[in-house]
């Protein structure tokens, strides 16, 4: 069912060029701008430096900053000293200097959190990226960790076109590359980007599909809908071989504040590699933090 209907044993291909995605200070630009959700790891002193150019006292001051998190925006002091490592006495004099700045704001007790200074520092960091820029070590980061393929599309009349791809180590994968396009009707970028729509714009785009083909809509309808009445309570779609009886995809579209939707997220793998279940468990809830997060840089840059 659908353009795409046949697996293929790929080869193991090289990324093409993209911003350093992997590196620390690019993902903590993301994560400051963007409150990504992971609990922060132990973050090891920064190494002496080699040449007399390098800051050590700087380092240590951005090194505080990436300890908050949304599982934990507000530390104290031992709390900060413990995650870094660094000496007490030197958390304090660099977290009393960051608050004279704004750069952190008291709360509550000894608990402080990051202010406006550093809000400004990390989206001034993201700003002039793109969307599919921002998503790419996200999407890789998923599909490597599931043996899945993740993808970024936007819509083109009747069918979601892929804008982004990226793929983990599995060989059985649909024959997709950036580019592609699928069915709305069928597929599960389209039927997020269906669900994610208000219900007269949804009605409308549907009329349109059941015209230009009606035996391809009669096929999947029931499963769209079941799919749609799930997603009012999920906050995701679920396509369990509606596209390919032998695939199962999870997709989420990413809304901005006008309603409109100007990109789906999916990640999809066969049955024999990943469950429903799996898909439904751990899946669905980190693609869902994904596009909550392009959501929220959508709407500062509107």
């Amino acid at each position: 069912m659908g353009d795409a209907s046949i697996f293929v044993v790929l080869p193991k291909v090289s990324s093409r060029q993209h911003p350093p995605a992997s590196s620390s200070t690019y993902r903590s630009s993301i994560i400051m701008a963007t409150r990504a959700t992971k609990s922060p790891a132990r973050h090891a002193e920064p190494a002496p430096p080699k040449d007399r150019q390098f800051v050590t006292a700087l380092a240590r001051g951005l090194q505080i900053l990436g300890c908050f998190t949304v599982s934990q925006p507000e530390l104290s002091g031992s709390e900060i000293a413990k995650l870094t490592g660094l000496p007490q006495p030197t958390v304090w004099r660099l977290c009393h200097t960051m608050l004279e700045l704004g750069t952190l704001v008291a709360v509550a007790g000894d608990k402080m959190r990051p202010g406006m200074g550093a809000l400004r520092l990390g989206y001034s960091a993201v700003a002039g990226l793109s969307i599919t820029e921002l998503a790419y070590p996200h999407m890789q980061e998923l599909a490597t960790q599931f043996g899945a393929a993740c993808g970024l599309a936007t819509r083109d009349k009747l069918d979601m076109v892929f804008v982004e791809r990226r793929e983990g180590r599995n060989q059985l994968l649909l024959n997709l590359r950036v580019g592609s396009a699928v069915p709305i009707a069928s597929s599960a970028l389209g039927w997020a980007y269906l669900a994610g729509l208000k219900s007269t714009e949804r009605t409308e785009v549907i009329k349109e599909i059941r015209t230009d083909n009606p035996e391809l809509w009669n096929q999947v309808k029931r499963e769209f809908n079941k799919a749609l009445a799930e997603y009012s309570s999920s906050g995701y779609i679920m396509n369990a071989g509606a596209f390919h009886k032998a695939y199962n995809t999870v997709a989420v579209p990413i809304v901005r504040q006008d309603g409109s939707i100007p990109y789906v997220l999916n990640c999809g793998s066969a049955v024999a590699t990943v469950s429903e279940r799996v898909f439904r468990k751990s899946v669905a809830p980190k693609l869902m933090d994904l596009a909550q997060m392009l959501e929220s840089i959508l709407r500062e840059r509107d």
